[in-house]
């Protein structure tokens, strides 16, 4: 056995050993099969981790997973019931919770915190724009309409004096942006990894720095969810999977190294440049103070009618975070 596989499995039964129950049957538990839908990325690393070092198996969870080309297809796919639960942008959660869709968080997911070096917006080298105001009547990529890049680059330019409404957006898959630009097909985008340091090593490009900070310095942009009703009729399952998530949460913010190889295998990145990107940071509970910024912004922005809390969107069986200190 490699050192590195033998402190890979040391580590994963430190991290089980210290966030899961104690079993007290002999026999394994019988394994109840939890469906899954997701976008292949870096949010997955978690999920990814707890799946194949056994943590779900553990605690009688078999967790498969079904690859989708976007957010809104998996959204759609748990709103028709086909997927247990799903992972997708905290925007398209928001706009179907304001839709009426009874949709709930079960789980946090990727996390943005300032400084993390995940995601920034690129121009060309040689762009006469310096600044987020001077993007105004200019053409911006996003993933999606209404998602948190679109958010973001409407309140950067905003907060720097300029006027979003006279951006025109379209939308283009990440891997088509920096083509794109160099093109000169559109003036600037929002790009995350691994694209952005694939593009920035190309020197054609410069950053204007991390637009999704205006919103917040933390903020929660993807969530773990699923219908209420399933949530309801199936708490246990729900509070098992929040547990063994964490401790896997707890495990990939800090093991990047172990996580890259499952990542690349799941997405079909490049393995050695998923080891070199910036990596997600993830939240390890669902803290309303973390999804309340973009509930605000997408309200600001019209994607939904009006402000509600943030705990509507919380579902009840999701695992709590410790009480603050009286």
């Amino acid at each position: 056995m490699s050192a590195s596989r033998g402190r890979f499995i040391a580590a994963t039964a430190a991290v089980l050993a210290g966030a899961m129950r104690p079993a007290s049957a002999q026999q394994p538990p019988t394994l109840v099969t939890l469906r899954g839908i997701v976008v292949p990325n870096d949010d997955l690393a978690p999920i990814l981790y707890a799946q194949q070092s056994g943590m779900f198996r553990k605690i009688g969870l078999d967790v498969q997973l079904e690859r989708s080309t976007s957010g809104a297809a998996v959204a759609a796919a748990v709103a028709g019931g086909s997927f247990d639960f799903g992972v997708a942008s905290l925007t398209a959660l928001i706009s179907g919770h304001a839709r009426g869709l009874p949709f709930v968080m079960i789980a946090p997911s990727h996390v943005i915190v300032a400084g993390d070096g995940t995601q920034e917006m690129i121009i060309l080298k040689d762009s006469p724009i310096r600044r987020y105001r001077d993007l105004d009547g200019r053409v911006l990529a996003v993933p999606s309409i209404a998602d948190a890049n679109w958010i973001s680059s409407h309140a950067a330019v905003d907060a720097d004096g300029g006027d979003s409404g006279t951006i025109k957006f379209v939308e283009l898959p990440q891997t088509a942006i920096p083509p794109a630009l160099e093109q000169k097909r559109v003036d600037a985008a929002i790009v995350q990894e691994p694209v952005l340091d694939q593009a920035l090593a190309t020197g054609l490009f410069r950053s204007m720095g991390d637009p999704t900070l205006t919103i917040a310095k933390r903020w929660m942009v993807t969530a773990t969810f699923a219908l209420a009703d399933f949530a309801n009729k199936n708490h246990d399952l729900v509070a098992r999977f929040g547990e063994a998530l964490r401790a896997a949460i707890v495990f990939a913010n800090t093991h990047h190294a172990d996580t890259a190889p499952l990542v690349a295998a799941f997405t079909g990145a490049d393995p050695a440049a998923t080891l070199q990107m910036h990596r997600n940071v993830f939240s390890e509970y669902l803290d309303p103070r973390e999804i309340q910024p973009a509930i605000d912004a997408a309200a600001r922005y019209k994607i939904i009618g009006h402000v509600f809390p943030a705990q509507e969107l919380i579902s009840p069986y999701a695992l709590k975070p410790p009480a603050s200190p009286s």
